[in-house]
């Protein structure tokens, strides 16, 4: 019962959060539009597209990045990047480990790392204040997007 207390309390710091940034009308029409449209399957490849293209864009502006850079830099903040593209894509669409590869000209093996590592990292939202606040506003501007094309 305990822990779905806490994961109940987290839904709702998260909800406090998004309603604190979008405002409440803004926040229902958000959710609204979300209810079975929240993933994008296989089959729609045109969307898989834009969505990858979209948050790229997305974690190049909030990580203050150079696009030139963002596919070959071994900088931290471009890695971060790069590993929240892979989570979110992981997470949003039905794209396989080896497609998201494709899409960033990697591996199978590093889109899996990155995945795992922001996984650990979100767990740990302590010990990476700006790196989980900045993923949770990619997050975001990606919700957003996706219940605008659905």
């Amino acid at each position: 019962m305990k822990k779905n207390t806490t994961t109940y309390i987290t839904l709702q710091q998260s909800m406090d959060r998004v309603v604190e940034k979008l405002g409440i009308l803004k926040t229902i029409s958000l959710l609204d539009s979300f209810i079975g449209k929240t993933t994008i399957g296989q089959g729609e490849h045109k969307k898989n597209k834009i969505i990858s293209q979209y948050l790229i864009d997305a974690a190049i502006k909030e990580f203050d990045l150079q696009e030139e850079l963002f596919y070959v830099s071994h900088v931290r903040e471009y890695r971060d990047a790069r590993m929240c593209c892979f989570h979110l894509l992981r997470k949003y669409t039905q794209d396989t480990l080896p497609k998201i590869g494709l899409t960033f000209q990697c591996s199978e093996r590093s889109v899996e790392y990155g995945c795992t590592k922001v996984s650990e990292r979100l767990s740990l939202p302590q010990g990476y204040t700006k790196f989980v606040s900045t993923y949770k506003t990619i997050e975001i501007r990606l919700l957003e997007f996706i219940g605008k094309i659905n």
